[in-house]
Formats: C-alpha cells, sequence, structure tokens
C-alpha cells in the first residue's frame, strides 16, 4: 500500500490566526498587539530565538494573571479554538477516501504554537504525530521548554517523518544509514505542506526541491493573508494557493483527492 503524509502548519492553517489569541492572551489581561511587541523586543533586546520569547512572556504573562500552567489548563483552551471550517472532519473523510484508493494516509503538524493546545482539538486521535512548542511542567509553572519549533527548524520534522525517525531526542537517527535509500517512511514526492506565511518558506521550499507538493492556505475575508498567499505562489514557493475551507468538496478537499488518486496506480 502507497503512503502519503500530510503535513500541516496549525495557525492560520487549520485555525483563525495565532492559537493564542483566540482566548489564551485576553485571559492574561494583556493586549494582543501589545503582548507580540513585547515579545520582539525582548527577542532583539537579548539576542533571543523569538519562539523561545514568546514561550517565556506568554508563561510570566499567565503565571502573573494567575491562570493555571498545564497541559490539562492548556488542553482546555484548545477544545474552545475557532478552527477553519471542515477542519474537524478533514482527517477521517481523507483517511476513508485514501484508504478507499488503497493509500494509506498519515497525518503530521508542525508548528509554532502549543502542542498542550492543539492536543485539546477534537480531531488529535486522527493526528500520527505533533510537532510543536511545549513545556516542562513543575509546581504550577513552564520552568522550561521541552520543544521549540521555529521557522527554521520545522524543516527538520520534514526530514524526520520522511525516514521515519519520530523521536526528537534521537539525534543520530535521521542520519543512520537504515534510513536511507528504499527504506525511508514517506518519499518526499509522497509529501504535501500546508501552511499559510512565509515562515512556511524553508518547509516549502524542501519539498519543492524533492518532489513534493506545497499549498498556501489563506484565510477568507482577510485581504492580508490572500496577499501573502498570492506573492508566495507568483514567487514560485508553493504549487498552490487556496482558501482555508476542508469542507467536502471545497477546493482543498477535491485537489488532495486527486492527488490521493494519482497515486494509486
Amino acid at each position: 500500500m502507497k503512503k502519503i503524509a500530510l503535513c500541516y502548519d496549525f495557525d492560520g492553517t487549520l485555525c483563525s490566526g495565532y492559537m493564542q489569541n483566540q482566548k489564551l492572551i485576553p485571559d492574561c489581561k494583556i493586549d494582543i498587539g501589545k503582548f507580540w511587541t513585547e515579545v520582539t523586543k525582548n527577542s532583539k533586546k537579548n539576542k533571543i530565538d523569538p519562539t523561545l520569547s514568546y514561550l517565556l512572556l506568554l508563561e510570566n504573562k499567565m503565571y502573573e494573571a494567575g491562570i493555571e500552567i498545564s497541559k490539562k489548563n492548556f488542553n482546555q483552551y484548545g477544545k474552545k479554538l475557532k478552527l477553519f471550517a471542515g477542519v474537524n472532519d478533514w482527517f477521517k473523510r481523507i483517511n476513508k477516501y485514501g484508504k478507499k484508493h488503497n493509500v494509506k494516509i498519515e497525518h503530521y503538524i508542525i508548528s509554532s504554537g502549543l502542542t498542550d493546545m492543539i492536543e485539546g482539538c477534537k480531531f488529535i486521535k486522527q493526528i500520527n504525530k505533533v510537532y510543536a512548542c511545549e513545556y516542562i511542567y513543575k509546581n504550577k509553572r513552564g520552568i522550561w521548554p521541552k520543544l521549540s519549533v521555529n521557522y527554521s527548524n520545522k524543516v527538520q520534522y520534514l526530514y524526520r517523518i520522511h525516514k521515519g525517525a519520530f523521536d526528537v531526542s534521537d539525534q543520530e537517527g535521521v542520519n543512520k544509514k537504515k534510513y536511507f535509500g528504499d527504506n525511508v517512511h514517506v518519499p518526499f514526492e509522497n509529501m504535501i505542506f500546508f501552511g499559510d506565511g512565509e515562515t512556511d518558506v524553508p518547509t516549502f521550499n524542501v519539498l519543492n526541491q524533492n518532489n513534493g507538493k506545497s499549498i498556501c492556505v489563506y484565510e477568507e475575508g482577510s485581504k492580508k493573508s490572500l496577499n501573502i498567499a498570492k506573492k508566495l505562489f507568483s514567487d514560485g514557493r508553493v504549487h498552490h494557493v487556496i482558501k482555508g475551507d476542508y469542507r467536502e468538496n471545497s477546493k482543498i478537499d477535491r485537489l488532495i483527492k486527486n492527488i490521493i488518486k494519482s497515486r494509486s496506480t
């Protein structure tokens, strides 16, 4: 049976905007724009990776606001996320279509968002693996980043999926000889990445250079989102620009089903 890996960014790709902006940051009693401005200033002042800067600031703001910092509470925020139309049913529906055409579908999320929020989503049991930011928790604090996923190191996780070396603590696995040649888990040409912007460009590039597929998703009603997607397409960064609508018979639905069908022969 042939195998296809569908890999997704999360913020702006499966949900509207940044997941933290929907409810978590407002609950910290800080203006959303002010929060991200502070993240940028802290990053530049202290020469910190912006993703690590946001993880630090978010944890501090939650603590100051008296919000429980735990996997359980992040899961609760994840349950309340506003997702694009059709997302909750998408994964199971595409799996079923793949099975009908003798193609195994695997789903992976590669995001700078929070794993523990993503794992609160209704569809989580359909996801093979989530690579996103996480904290180590101790005494009701997030004391250290367990994992930090930024725009450039997203590429690492494409290689892990490609080679079947899924454990992030395994530093040698992605380079072991047994993962090359006929033993790869999913060939790059059978990988598709869904992203929404310039931070996904390194990931798009890896698949473009290895005969995979790249899709830029834009949010309906957002001129900024659409313009970014159009520019990425005109610059040759992505193969497709599609509205964030995952319902049955939507453009994304038809495109992915056509790709699956073409791989079944």
